[in-house]
């Protein structure tokens, strides 16, 4: 049997997923995005190694008329649906397909947000004690890693980085991000770096082509100082190391991992990693409110 600690963020969380009125012994359908080098069965002896260490505390926020089917649910286990991007697990939360989608704090804080008004979604599980890094992975030998590397860690110590956390992701409660423009310097070499574009306000690209968040507004900067053209190539969240592996891009947003555990999360051991540009100490998982 499982853990039950280990398990027990997603089996408290489904005491307000919509399924849970008469249909307590189903397991509990949690949604994340596509690993980059993981599968279903390393994710889950992940979450129990990371448990073992007590390195994750949980609490739970909700309103107490979902309290009653907390009992019920306590000795449910997970089952774990991966997606390509985060605009299909939205829709498959909406259709029912999944009970509870895992996001980063900053993205599921600004998807409530932009859904506040439907008062259809709720949060239940942070975890927190953790922190979380994200960072640029480029293929070991790449040329530009180090000059990226460099780059990001000059704009750590300068305070760029918390400026442009604080505009892209900290005052972005509006619907509609800030673009970002890429400035272009004739003649210069031009680098490509994949980007899912699916993560507001983190990783984000609008519908008609326009790059805005974050990492956008992190790697335009970065190219003003390396003086070097960038150009986006689009891909899904799972063809991360594919985009690498292939020469399709020189490097990637975004990969992330902790430092508590004893093999990374989900990084390629082909895949060298930029300095943190971003980091958080918590994930949101969200699911669909239930009428009472």
């Amino acid at each position: 049997m499982k853990k039950l600690s280990a398990v027990l963020i997603m089996l408290v969380f489904c005491a307000g997923c919509a399924f849970a009125e008469g249909e307590a012994s189903r397991k509990v359908r949690e949604g994340t995005l596509a690993y980059s080098n993981m599968t279903i069965e390393q994710y889950k002896d992940f979450i129990d190694e990371a448990q073992s260490q007590n390195v994750w505390n949980y609490y739970l926020l909700h309103d107490p008329k979902y309290s009653e089917y907390v009992a019920a649910m306590v000795t449910q286990y997970i089952d774990v649906y991966t997606f390509d991007s985060m605009s299909e697990m939205i829709m498959a939360l909406n259709a029912g397909k999944i009970d509870t989608m895992e996001l980063s704090s900053p993205v599921g804080e600004y998807f409530m947000k932009q859904n506040n008004n439907a008062d259809k979604y709720i949060t239940f599980i942070y975890t927190q004690g953790v922190n979380y890094y994200l960072s640029m992975g480029f293929r070991d030998g790449n040329k530009w890693f180090e000059p990226f590397n460099a780059a990001i860690k000059a704009m750590n110590e300068d305070d760029t980085l918390l400026l442009l956390k604080a505009k892209y992701v900290t005052d972005s409660a509006n619907k509609n991000l800030k673009p970002v423009k890429f400035e272009k310097f004739p003649n210069a070499e031009t680098v490509k770096i994949a980007i899912t574009g699916d993560m507001p306000p983190i990783d984000y690209i609008a519908a008609d082509g326009t790059p805005a968040g974050f990492n956008t507004a992190m790697l335009a900067e970065i190219g003003r100082r390396l003086k070097v053209n960038i150009e986006l190539v689009s891909i899904t969240a799972g063809a991360r190391a594919a985009a690498l592996a292939s020469g399709r891009a020189d490097g990637v947003f975004w990969f992330w991992f902790d430092k508590t555990t004893k093999t990374p999360r989900d990084v390629p051991a082909e895949v060298v990693l930029t300095e943190p540009y971003y980091s958080y100490d918590t994930f949101m998982y969200i699911g669909k409110k239930i009428s009472k």
